[in-house]
């Protein structure tokens, strides 16, 4: 370990003991009972193409270990809330990725057997990717009973879809399919501090998802994660601040 990450975390823990990972033997147990209304996350770590900024756990679609995944993750419900003999009261549940409207033809099954155990009060939502957006997709979302989408954009601008290695995005075809399917919430995700970005490309592109027909959106800072192979570097803490004033 080097001595900034080191650094680093006694700083963020005010402590000067390391982390301790201890092996997990399937026995340890989670005390939902313990916890108000939580909320549900489940991961679906499928994607076409690996975005070389992207932080979190995924691999290529591949349709055998997609469908394994899937079964596993049911028998992984059950393992887990075993011990709930009424549905449990939860706030909201949602898929993330990856790219989870991958698994659309069976999110109404892990949806349904998620019902076995809990009772969601507050809605369904589920990340797309923008080659998800189509209407197919759209509808067999809203059948398995999805009540919020959420589309990772990054920048609707080419110059900075280029800079992640992301496709041109067809803003009116876009706007067609979502005028299709109704849902709660239409979210759009945007990644700020982007080399040579300035405030009026952010504005831009929130201007343009509530034309395409979001009516939430939410920008998130490009990090510089030392396992990503992105070639980009991170905007200084200055820079950043300034964007967004």
């Amino acid at each position: 370990m080097s001595m900034i990450t080191t650094a680093t975390r006694m700083y963020l823990t005010r402590s000067f003991k390391p982390f301790t990972f201890t092996p997990d033997d399937g026995r340890r147990k989670i005390d939902l009972a313990a916890v108000e209304k939580p909320g549900l996350y489940v991961h679906i770590p499928f994607c076409r193409t690996l975005c070389n900024f992207c932080p979190y756990c995924k691999v290529f679609y591949d349709s055998d270990l997609y469908s394994r995944y899937i079964d596993a993750l049911k028998t992984e419900i059950d393992l887990v809330s075993a011990e709930i003999s009424i549905p449990k009261e939860v706030s909201s549940l949602y898929f993330g990725g990856g790219s989870p409207a991958l698994a659309a033809d069976r999110l109404g099954e892990i949806i349904r057997h998620l019902q076995k155990y809990y009772r969601i009060t507050e809605g369904i939502g589920v990340e797309l990717h923008p080659q998800d957006v189509n209407t197919d997709t759209l509808q067999k979302l809203k059948a398995a009973g999805v009540t919020r989408i959420s589309i990772g954009i990054q920048s609707f601008q080419k110059h900075f879809l280029d800079l992640l290695g992301r496709s041109v995005i067809d803003i009116q075809e876009m706007k067609k399919v979502l005028s299709s399917t109704e849902f709660e919430t239409i979210s759009m995700d945007f990644i700020f501090a982007l080399p040579g970005q300035k405030a009026t490309d952010l504005k831009l592109d929130i201007q343009r998802a509530f034309d395409c027909g979001a009516n939430h959106t939410a920008i998130y800072p490009f990090i510089d994660f030392s396992f990503t192979s992105t070639p980009l570097k991170e905007m200084r803490k200055n820079e950043k601040r300034h964007l967004l004033d």
